[in-house]
């Protein structure tokens, strides 16, 4: 019964996907706005998927190394990994006309170590949003790096026997622990920021099987894109940290309350189907 109603929460957000993807095509076929030449990141295992949306648009999209010959012959640049943003950051006489903002060093390294962002967070009036770090956890709990993608090294700590395996990275400076927030619903936020203001934002959602996923290491039933009722907060959050350009929120909401695993100082993977309709919104 479980594997019958899993296929048909799929097949529902599938619809629910194509249905919104449809949609923004549309309005974009409608206000296609100025033809642009476009620079993404050469991250090949992204190509396809924004490639598919960008296809329906007068825009043209290419996929290469940011380097200050590439870039003098586009008209929007969309960095998709930190290396680019921080190479972008180098060329401020080149990006200072890009539509969607770039954000600064400061503030991408800021977001791009869980850790400092969330102790600067605690720092300005934002430590409820936080689940609690550091001194003594009660089992489950989880275990991260500062700096890291996808989770490719965060655990969750069931027991003390896995605590004291785990003993030599708990104890490392690159690590930190963090309150375990339990429920098998995870949300990605892409928002678009320009002068304080939220230009766009689609907001996907990820349902596991189970209460302790770690996205990016286990796999979702599915993903569905739905509404964000946390805007103001993510905005307000935006601004105090002084970003400016696409970035994305990964948190987790227990009783009606978002707690925010993460900042993602880029675009993120899940939004790469729908990014055509960010473009959309700058002209």
């Amino acid at each position: 019964m479980k594997v019958q109603l899993n296929i048909l929460k799929r097949l529902t957000a599938k619809i629910n996907n194509a249905v919104f993807f449809v949609f923004q095509l549309f309005l974009s076929r409608l206000f296609p706005g100025p033809k642009m030449k476009i620079l993404f990141s050469n991250k090949q295992d992204w190509k396809r998927s924004i490639k598919k949306g960008f296809q329906f648009t007068p825009h043209e999209v290419k996929f290469g190394e940011f380097s200050s010959e590439n870039i003098k012959d586009f008209d929007l640049f969309m960095p998709l990994t930190i290396h680019d943003l921080n190479y972008l950051n180098g060329t401020s006489n080149l990006i200072k006309h890009n539509l969607i903002p770039i954000p600064s060093t400061k503030t991408t390294l800021l977001c791009d170590n869980k850790y400092l962002l969330n102790q600067f967070l605690i720092a300005n009036n934002f430590g409820s949003y936080v689940p609690n770090m550091g001194g003594a956890q009660t089992f489950p709990y989880i275990l991260k790096k500062k700096i890291d993608e996808w989770g490719a090294n965060t655990h969750i700590i069931l027991d003390a026997q896995q605590e004291q395996n785990l003993i030599d990275i708990l104890n490392h400076p690159d690590y930190f622990t963090q309150e375990l927030i339990s429920g098998p619903t995870e949300y990605a936020t892409h928002i678009l920021i320009k002068d304080q203001k939220i230009v766009h934002s689609i907001n996907i959602k990820y349902a596991f099987e189970t209460d302790m996923p770690i996205k990016g290491k286990d796999n979702a039933i599915y993903k569905k894109v739905c509404d964000c009722p946390h805007l103001d907060l993510f905005l307000s959050i935006l601004v105090s940290i002084k970003f400016q350009g696409i970035c994305c929120f990964n948190y987790k909401v227990y009783d009606n309350h978002p707690f925010i695993i993460e900042i993602n100082p880029r675009i993120g993977g899940s939004l790469c189907p729908y990014l055509f309709s960010f473009v959309r919104h700058i002209n």
